[in-house]
C-alpha cells in the first residue's frame, strides 16, 4: 500500500494493516530514541486492523532524537510539536482517516507530546496510549478541552520502580485528567522506565475495545 505525507515535518515509516483498514496509530518514541525499536511494533501488539505511522522526533539528541528542548525551552517546544502533529492529523483526515480512527501512542517524552495533542485537538480521537509518561499542563488547560476531545479514551501505564519519571507524579497527573471528565484507565505495573512484555496484552485488549 502506497503511503505518503505531504507535510514534511518528520521522517517516518508507515506500516500497513494486515487487514484493509482506515484505523491508524501514530507512534512517538522517547527522548534520545528513534523509530528503530518500533519497526516490529505491529507484530508485538498484534492488532491486524491497525495501520502504524512511526514518527522520528525532529531534534538530534545524543544517539537519537528529542521532541523538544530542555527547560526553559520546553513550553515553546511542546507548542511547536503540537502544531506539527495537528498538521499530520489534518492531513490524515484529508486522506480519508477519520479523527475518531486515529490513535496516539507515546513512550516517555513521546507520551507527553501525545497527551498534549489529545488535550488540545478539538475532535474526538480513537484513543491515547501513554507508556511511562508524564505531563506538561499549560495554564487554563481545562478550558482548551471541547465536548468532543473529552470523549477521547485514554490508557496510561506506569511502573512503581520508574527511576526517571516518578510514579506518584504521573499518577497525580492521571488523576487530574480524570477529574477533568476524561475517560482514562491508569495501569500500575511492577517495572522501571521501560516497556515490558506484560504490557502488550493490556494495550491490545484496550485497543480492540476501542476500534
Amino acid at each position: 500500500m502506497d503511503f505518503h505525507l505531504a507535510t514534511e515535518h518528520f521522517k517516518y515509516q508507515f506500516i500497513p494493516a494486515k487487514r484493509k483498514s482506515k484505523k491508524i496509530m501514530l507512534v512517538l518514541h522517547g527522548r534520545g530514541d528513534s523509530i528503530k525499536p518500533f519497526k516490529n511494533f505491529d507484530k508485538e501488539l498484534g492488532v491486524p486492523e491497525m495501520n502504524y505511522l512511526l514518527l522520528n522526533a525532529p531534534r538530534k539528541y545524543l544517539k537519537g532524537f528529542s521532541w523538544f528542548g530542555e527547560p526553559p525551552f520546553e513550553k515553546s517546544g511542546v507548542l511547536r510539536i503540537r502544531s506539527k502533529l495537528f498538521d499530520i492529523i489534518n492531513e490524515l483526515e484529508k486522506q480519508g482517516y477519520k479523527a475518531k480512527d486515529i490513535f496516539l501512542f507515546g513512550f516517555s517524552q513521546g507520551c507527553l507530546v501525545s497527551v498534549d495533542v489529545a488535550l488540545n485537538y478539538p475532535k474526538k480521537l480513537g484513543g491515547l496510549i501513554g507508556i511511562s509518561g508524564y505531563f506538561h499542563f499549560f495554564p487554563r488547560w481545562r478550558h482548551a478541552l471541547t465536548l468532543d476531545s473529552k470523549k477521547t479514551p485514554w490508557i496510561m501505564t506506569h511502573g512503581y520502580r520508574d527511576d526517571i519519571l516518578p510514579y506518584q507524579e504521573t499518577k497525580f497527573g492521571a488523576e487530574k485528567i480524570k477529574d477533568a471528565g476524561l475517560d482514562i484507565e491508569f495501569v500500575s505495573l511492577n517495572k522501571k522506565h521501560d516497556m515490558i512484555d506484560e504490557e502488550f496484552p493490556i494495550i491490545k485488549r484496550w485497543v480492540k475495545t476501542h476500534l
